[in-house]
């Protein structure tokens, strides 16, 4: 007992020193080891010896009548009892010292934009959320695989209801799916989803009838908090009602309280139309693919519910969504789909306008307009009335880091409270290590990437990302070469990655291979579509062809009206060929704000190459001195407040400014920090610009153009190389 006892107490007492001395964690398995394996050894002893007056003997050669066995159990006592004192003492002090208060396990964005207070719904000893649940895949119970789509379908909606709770933290749908079938246990999967409790049950629908069944288990003791089987009349009716009921229950067995708005929410019927709501089911699983073909099926499967039943919301909103994403990625042009979703989502609103979902299609739209104010209002809208919806968070925060460069770190904290959502998908990983890599944090960025493509091989954004960051951060364009090629091996309908090779090939210097990815993007688009014509411009850009280019351009610029990155970028062209009048003039078009001093902070904000251009454009045209103030105030913006944002500002080339104000040491500087850490990108198009008339004799800007050819000279040969191993 007494080695017991002293055992436990050295246990606790090496956990706290071993702690606060940051310990490995094995040093503190080693001493339990040690302690574990003396425990025989001190009962052998114990049993087999006694300690006498001439010292430690055998028990057996001990006389009976000479043993002191009752002093020595006295001293004994003594000593297990001052050490139970000293087990006591620890105890107390443990308890009344030590005590950290609960967590907060949801990131500062969440408490921001919700309001909730997570310490008291937060487990302190597993730092997840009491509140918290994972709705897995149900089992197709039915003989018929064309039910799995109405299985899932009912998954997905039911999801959807209970997301509808605001106190609950419910974890999305692509998150839960890889789950289906699994043989995983309870606990595991809530601890890799980080949630306290799991729903899971199984479908079978068989003529005009259904059986639902399911059980909502704490994932912390694998008990069943709750369980029912429904048995009803297939109809929509019956559907809803037994999503409202499981919803209830699930509140009633995490005891929070639902509000009346949150009741009405979950009791309210989207649809009265069985045959409406099996289209909408259809759509839904269609569009969680995001392949293009299967997009256009969804908006055929959403047109069919809306044919059905006008008066069906979600499916006018998902009408919307689907349009979108087709846009995204590009299966039809922007300019297409935006009057499709404005009447869509028109439609829905007239229905009900308390719907989240409605709100961030809204956002998209007013994104479209340039109206940043709207967007903004609706992005908050749709997480107050919808604060599961991952997608909100997802594209407020895309939103957010457009908006402003200020703005990165609470763009990451959206970012990642979608993630924290909806952690198993693959889209908002990705735009998750994105945001740390727009904050400079290009390691983790890359790490982050790579981890995803090992855990999802044949998602094509990631290596899309990836390649972005070696060519737009890291200057290793033959890597990026071979991600940008895997991904339109993916997904061979994406024009956008095809660009992405042909800006990289110019880079390169390589016009024929540019012409080749130019025909390949007119074959997927269509020579009328925009991007062909901005293809066609990029070469002659390369080619320096100037009234070439000028003549696609002029082509160009009525298509690309409402792209306003685009526009700006023409403007950038022009002067690149040294034409500042025109350069200002396209400029203008594509923002009259930039002769309004009063909107420069917000442009100098979303992208700090521009004003500096554009401060150059003002003074060389006839506006010196609101050129010089626009670029006093650039320069603060960049010297002084960037890199507090972000690392790796160098990245903006800030050098522009510098040339702009005469500053040619700094702007060498620059130049040199800029080659130090691999930002090589598009810096043979701005060295061509009039203000690096200053500095292109310097023996150190010569040195530095040399050491990028010869870095590009290196990956034209890997490019050779594994074109000659494996064709393009």
């Amino acid at each position: 007992m007494g080695y017991i006892i002293l055992a436990w107490l050295v246990m606790q007492v090496a956990d706290v020193i071993l702690n606060n001395i940051v310990a490995p964690e094995w040093v503190f398995h080693v001493l339990l080891l040690f302690l574990a394996i003396g425990l025989p050894f001190a009962v052998f002893f114990a049993w087999a010896f006694e300690l006498t007056p001439e010292g430690i003997r055998r028990e057996g050669e001990v006389d009976r009548s000479q043993s002191i066995t009752t002093k020595t159990g006295k001293k004994l006592n003594l000593f297990v009892t001052m050490i139970l004192a000293l087990a006591l003492g620890y105890f107390i002090y443990d308890k009344s010292f030590t005590h950290e208060p609960d967590i907060v396990s949801a990131p500062a964005a969440q408490t921001a934009v919700t309001g909730m207070e997570a310490s008291s719904t937060t487990n302190p000893e597993t730092n997840i959320n009491k509140l918290s649940i994972a709705v897995l895949p149900f089992d197709n119970r039915s003989a018929l695989e064309e039910d799995e789509f109405f299985v899932d379908g009912i998954h997905d909606d039911l999801l959807s209801t209970i997301a509808k709770i605001g106190s609950l933290k419910v974890i999305s749908r692509t998150s839960v799916m890889e789950y289906r079938g699994t043989n995983k246990k309870i606990p595991v999967i809530a601890k890799e989803l980080g949630v306290a409790n799991i729903l899971e049950g199984g479908i079978q629908r068989s003529g005009n009838q259904v059986r639902i069944n399911v059980q909502l288990i704490d994932a912390v003791t694998d008990e069943h908090l709750w369980a029912e089987i429904f048995d009803r009349e297939l109809t929509a009716e019956n559907l809803f009602a037994i999503q409202s009921e499981i919803s209830q229950e699930i509140a009633n067995a995490l005891k929070t309280v639902l509000s009346l708005e949150e009741i009405t929410r979950i009791n309210t019927r989207p649809t009265d139309n069985l045959q409406a709501y099996d289209a909408y089911l259809r759509g839904r699983q269609l569009m969680a693919t995001r392949k293009v073909d299967k997009l256009q099926r969804a908006v055929e499967e959403f047109g069919k519910a809306v044919a059905i039943d006008p008066k069906f919301a979600l499916a006018w909103i998902n009408l919307a969504d689907a349009n979108y994403l087709l846009a995204g990625y590009q299966a039809m042009s922007l300019e297409a789909a935006i009057p499709v979703m404005e009447n869509a989502i028109s439609r829905a609103m007239s229905i009900n306008n308390e719907l989240g979902e409605a709100y961030a299609s809204l956002a998209a739209i007013h994104q479209y307009y340039q109206r940043e104010d709207e967007a903004e209002a609706a992005y908050l809208k749709a997480i107050e009335l919808s604060p599961n919806y991952a997608t909100a968070y997802h594209w407020y925060s895309n939103f957010v880091v457009e908006s402003s460069m200020l703005r990165i770190a609470e763009a990451t904290k959206l970012m990642e409270r979608a993630f924290e959502l909806d952690p198993r998908s693959s889209i908002i990983s990705v735009a998750l290590a994105s945001g740390y890599r727009d904050q400079g944090l290009l390691s983790l960025a890359e790490r982050q990437y790579l981890d995803l493509i090992a855990l999802d091989p044949e998602f094509v954004n990631t290596y899309a990302a990836l390649g972005g960051l070696y060519f737009h951060d890291l200057g290793r364009f033959d890597k990026a070469l071979a991600l940008y090629r895997k991904a339109s091996q993916l997904d061979p309908g994406n024009p956008f990655n095809l660009l992405n090779q042909l800006e990289l090939y110019q880079q390169l210097g390589d016009i024929k291979a540019m012409e080749g990815i130019r025909n390949a993007i007119a074959a997927a688009t269509g020579e009328d579509f925009w991007l062909a014509g901005f293809a066609d411009a990029w070469i002659g850009v390369a080619q320096n062809n100037v009234a070439g280019t000028r003549e696609t351009l002029k082509w160009l610029l009525p298509k690309i009206d409402k792209l306003q990155y685009f526009k700006e970028m023409v403007g950038a062209v022009e002067l690149l060929f040294g034409d500042e009048e025109r350069a200002r003039e396209l400029f203008l078009a594509a923002n009259p704000g930039w002769l309004d001093p009063a909107q420069w902070e917000r442009l100098i904000q979303a992208n700090t190459r521009y004003p500096c251009m554009f401060s150059w454009i003002l003074m060389n045209t006839g506006d010196k001195e609101l050129g010089a103030e626009l670029l006093r105030q650039t320069t603060i913006f960049l010297d002084e407040t960037l890199p507090v944002t972000m690392q790796h500002a160098d990245a903006w080339n800030p050098e522009i400014c510098y040339l702009a104000s005469g500053d040619t040491e700094k702007a060498l500087d620059s130049i040199e920090t800029a080659l130090a850490h691999g930002h090589l990108y598009w810096q043979d198009l701005f060295f061509r610009m009039p203000m690096y008339d200053q500095i292109r004799d310097e023996p150190r800007f010569q040195a530095v153009v040399e050491e990028r050819e010869r870095r590009i000279a290196i990956q034209r040969e890997a490019v050779a190389q594994m074109d000659a191993a494996s064709p393009p």
